[in-house]
């Protein structure tokens, strides 16, 4: 059984000191395209509007993300690549250090971890992140069973022994999407909604927490591993079921990419509702393809169909790079890249941020790679 508290859903001013990893920084240009404002009201106590940042941090063929925001932060996942030695891992806590070194106003805090599902490419890394930083809350669909669920419990037991919240959010506990913006005590110029909690389908990826942040410079969605087809208890697949409850709210100017570019986590029906200017892909490095079988080559991310889809449906521009796709598992092409859609698997570290009452993103990225 599942225990879940009540939920809401979480504003945050976001603010970026975009410094981290500053030497190996390369900055692309401005996307074209011009967002609408979203505004909420409000300011949090001690800071004003400031910039937003996101930041994609390369932890190989698995996904972890910062919402950074003027005087707090939210990370949602904590994965790591399962065959590495230990590389991914120290990248995200050695980025997770300089971050918070570059806001030292943060205090080494993240007000919340959103794990948007339990999958260990998702969760590998949450019990170094918890034991390293102070943590303010931790949310999770509250499900039992899934690859990742041994670091989930872990975590879920550091949280009850060192007084920190956890809710667990089923999709019946929030409706058509709820903020949280005052269950975890925040206030200011932006809202966090969570979209969807776990719906106990058996196909955990369809369980997927998704987040949508509205700012007053634009808006982020974060999806999780959603996929388009259901499984034998849920008919439909997250996608679709996001697809059927908000529809053209679904627009967001930064979109993370569902389920590392899968072919099956990306619909041409789904991106015309999200119409993003920026998208970021997190996938594994496709020149990886040992030790084990839990790579992009193997998998086949960035899949050549749900790119194409991505890239007819994303506004903005970014520098001309070759990139690596794949048409099928363990087959790869090369192709030239010249909309404003990234991968940790061709650009390292992305970071997408905003300038104060500026609704047009910048991109930086990092190379950080590595190959076995």
């Amino acid at each position: 059984m599942k225990g879940r508290n009540s939920l809401a859903v979480l504003p945050l001013a976001l603010g970026l000191a975009d410094s981290a990893l500053r030497p190996t920084m390369h900055t692309e240009p401005t996307p074209t395209v011009s967002a609408a404002t979203v505004r909420a009201p409000g300011a949090r106590t001690g800071g004003a509007t400031g910039p937003v940042g996101i930041h994609y941090i390369n932890v190989g063929q698995a996904a972890a993300a910062i919402v950074d925001l003027q005087g707090a932060a939210i990370m949602i996942d904590a994965g790591g690549e399962t065959t590495e030695n230990g590389e991914y891992s120290d990248h995200l806590i050695a980025y997770l250090k300089q971050f918070f070194q570059d806001r030292p106003q943060l205090h080494n805090t993240l007000d919340a971890i959103i794990i948007s599902h339990p999958h260990v490419d998702h969760t590998k890394n949450l019990g170094l992140v918890v034991q390293t930083f102070n943590v303010n809350n931790l949310i999770d669909g509250g499900d039992d069973t899934g690859s990742g669920i041994p670091q989930l419990k872990k975590a879920r037991q550091f949280a009850q022994d060192h007084g920190i919240p956890h809710m667990a959010v089923s999709d019946t506990g929030i409706g058509k999407g709820q903020s949280i913006k005052s269950t975890l005590g925040l206030t200011g110029p932006a809202d966090v909604v969570l979209l969807s909690g776990s719906r106990d389908c058996d196909n955990q990826n369809n369980n997927s927490l998704a987040v949508r942040i509205a700012t007053p410079e634009g808006t982020i969605l974060f999806t999780g591993d959603s996929e388009e087809d259901g499984d034998q208890t849920c008919a439909s697949g997250m996608l679709a079921f996001l697809q059927e409850h908000f529809g053209s709210n679904l627009q967001a100017d930064v979109y993370h990419v569902a389920h590392h570019g899968s072919f099956n986590g990306t619909t041409d029906e789904f991106m015309k509702l999200v119409t993003p200017k920026v998208s970021v892909i997190s996938a594994g490095n496709p020149a990886t393809q040992t030790p084990g079988a839990f790579h992009a080559f193997q998998f086949g991310h960035p899949r050549e169909v749900a790119v194409n889809a991505i890239v007819q449906n994303t506004s903005g521009i970014r520098d001309k790079k070759s990139v690596t796709i794949l048409p099928k598992v363990k087959t790869l092409k090369t192709i030239v890249m010249t909309k404003a859609v990234y991968c940790t698997c061709w650009d390292g570290d992305v970071i997408v941020s905003y300038s104060a009452n500026n609704n047009t993103p910048s991109v930086r990225t990092s190379g950080f790679q590595i190959a076995h």
